[in-house]
């Protein structure tokens, strides 16, 4: 009985897979002007494991970061919530990584960063650009 049922719920899986929301990642053009600048940098990590990190900007996703890739974000002044996620595997889920809150100021360039420092991936508001290692 289990036997005839294995199949019938590996195919409702597969099924409902297909319903669920896809990601364009894409860059958003929102986030292509704007009078204030965030550089966002993904610094690679012996603990990375090499996932691309999807950023996002007040919980909307602004764009895809490769490591050792940077990005520039243009915004309104004001505070903003800097975070981001990494898809699961398969793309079925995704894993959502704290923001980090700044405040930015017309003409100014704020810098994040987001690495993986002890098995625990972090974005941080840092004063540089991040050091190449």
């Amino acid at each position: 009985m289990i036997l005839r049922f294995s199949p019938i719920a590996l195919l409702a899986v597969v099924a409902l897979s297909g319903c669920a929301k896809k990601h364009s990642y894409q860059d958003d053009p929102s986030f292509a002007a704007g009078p204030a600048q965030v550089s966002v940098s993904h610094v690679k990590t012996r603990a990375d494991d090499g996932s691309s990190v999807f950023v996002t900007v007040d919980g909307k996703d602004a764009g895809q970061l490769n490591g050792g890739e940077n990005k520039d974000l243009f915004l309104t002044p004001g505070k903003h919530k800097i975070g981001g996620y990494v898809a699961t595997l398969f793309g079925l889920g995704r894993v959502t990584i704290s923001p980090v809150e700044i405040t930015t100021a017309q003409g100014e360039v704020k810098h994040v960063a987001y690495e993986v420092k002890s098995d625990k991936p972090t974005f941080t508001a840092l004063s540089t650009p991040p050091s190449e290692g």
